[in-house]
């Protein structure tokens, strides 16, 4: 598995955008950069990241990266193309790097000033484009990326990292101050993050981690196995005494999986070899199996008052909260609850929503805005026909998925006055808070944060979902 193990860039004149699956066996990352200090460049790169997540890549299979990285990368640049020659920039082109990494197989294209090393302890080797001499090539030669005219030639390109080695990939100005100087291959990493403060660094480090080799072990005598099982027994009626029925959770539980899980599960369904006799136990098993989980409440961990009335739900991003009033976006950090910024709209706001990174804008006037998360307008267009606004108190679903704490789904109810939480397959309350005042306004539910941000009596607060299994 490759992972993630150090990345610097200085937006937007240098991009570096890194994006694994969870279980780090896929990721993609976007490299950009350009010498000039100009804000054209932001629109540059909103651009390409726009495109980039508009094509759906986690989509894209290993067996068809290479054929979409050519096909994307030749459109791409006529789009490109044509926005850079707006600009009032000297170069009208930049340099670029895009991988896709497939477990250690990685697929990638290069443009311009951006290169590629793989590093071990012993050696140092140029990948794709070598960066001796490029600062005395013409700007044809370098192959910037969207600068030409005509259809660009570049090919994709396919390299395995090994466990033991480390790709580096940095823009060409750190190339030329850092490998001279390198004596020592395994410590190039620590040498480039010295640059950190130096004009405009660039650079991501991909780590290949090593297979751990097990030695074979013996057999174990009849005696230790007793011994090990005799233990075992004695650990698991101590965690019984001390825990419940942790241990009958977990046996049902396996059961659980058995059956779909979005329904309930009848309790003839039950193997007869549990011996139930008792109904008092059979109700205790009943509440086990179906409830999503154990424990299940709601805590306000903040609150903060707010200067003006809010006319929208909130919405949010892992970092920001963003709140509407009237024709005015205002954008919140989570963790402090400063204001970050805001920005003023020629016409109320009717609706804010978030897709793929971009936080969309409806406005009285028909207009819709693209913003990034700064606040900085990414596209502006009029729809033939007023867009709607919904209800602030649609109610709304938690899936296992949203919050891996659970087991089966709930449903999350506001009120003019409270917030519940349901078992929709047994009908049951799990929760409720009730409010001092009445609630305006409920997002979603962040599943970052595992909370929901409401609106109460010019105040916002955060309600966190808290559940105990």
């Amino acid at each position: 598995m490759i992972s993630l193990q150090s990345r610097e860039a200085h937006p937007p004149r240098s991009v570096c955008e890194y994006h694994a699956s969870r279980d780090g066996r896929y990721a993609w990352f976007l490299l950009t950069w350009h010498p000039e200090k100009d804000t054209a460049l932001e629109e540059v790169v909103a651009e390409i990241k726009l495109e980039i997540l508009n094509s759906q890549i986690a989509n894209i299979s290993r067996l068809e990266i290479e054929k979409w990285l050519k096909q994307f990368f030749s459109d791409l640049h006529w789009k490109l193309h044509a926005r850079l020659r707006k600009t009032n920039l000297q170069e009208r082109g930049i340099s670029l790097f895009f991988g896709v990494l497939f477990d250690h197989e990685l697929y990638f294209v290069q443009f311009g000033r951006i290169f590629a090393i793989l590093a071990d302890s012993k050696k140092l080797s140029p990948v794709g484009k070598d960066w001796k001499n490029y600062q005395v090539q013409t700007l044809e030669g370098l192959q910037l990326f969207g600068m030409a005219d005509q259809d660009p030639v570049f090919k994709s390109l396919r390299l395995y990292i090994a466990d033991n080695q480390r790709l580096i990939i940095l823009s060409g100005d750190l190339a030329r101050k850092i490998i001279p100087r390198v004596n020592d291959p395994g410590t190039i990493d620590t040498l480039i993050e010295t640059y950190a403060h130096e004009d405009n660094p660039l650079w991501l480090i991909l780590d290949g981690r090593e297979k751990l080799i097990r030695p074979k072990r013996r057999g174990l005598s009849r005696l230790q196995i007793s011994s090990i099982v005799l233990i075992t027994l004695s650990v698991f009626t101590a965690l019984y005494m001390l825990f419940g029925n942790r241990s009958i959770d977990q046996a049902l539980h396996k059961l659980r999986i058995s059956f779909q899980r979005e329904k309930t599960i009848r309790l003839e369904q039950i193997p007869t070899n549990l011996n139930i006799n008792t109904s008092d136990l059979r109700k205790h098993l009943d509440r086990i199996v179906n409830l999503p989980a154990r424990n299940i409440t709601l805590e306000i961990i903040w609150n903060t008052e707010l200067p003006y009335d809010v006319s929208h739900t909130p919405v949010f991003d892992l970092n920001t909260i963003y709140l509407v009033s009237d024709a005015r976006l205002n954008a919140y950090d989570k963790k402090s609850r400063q204001l970050l910024w805001s920005k003023q709209f020629p016409s109320h706001i009717r609706h804010a929503t978030l897709y793929d990174g971009v936080l969309l804008i409806g406005l009285n006037d028909q207009q819709v805005w693209g913003l990034k998360e700064d606040g900085t307008a990414v596209w502006q267009l009029a729809l033939p026909t007023e867009s709607l606004t919904g209800s602030d108190y649609v109610p709304c679903e938690i899936k296992p998925n949203d919050d891996p704490r659970l087991d089966r789904s709930i449903a999350v109810l506001p009120s003019e006055r409270g917030i519940s939480i349901i078992d929709p397959a047994r009908g049951e309350t799990l929760s409720s808070l009730t409010l001092k005042q009445e609630l305006e306004a409920l997002s979603a539910y962040d599943t970052y944060a595992n909370c929901f941000y409401a609106v109460v009596d010019g105040a916002i607060l955060c309600i966190e979902l808290k559940i105990e299994n």
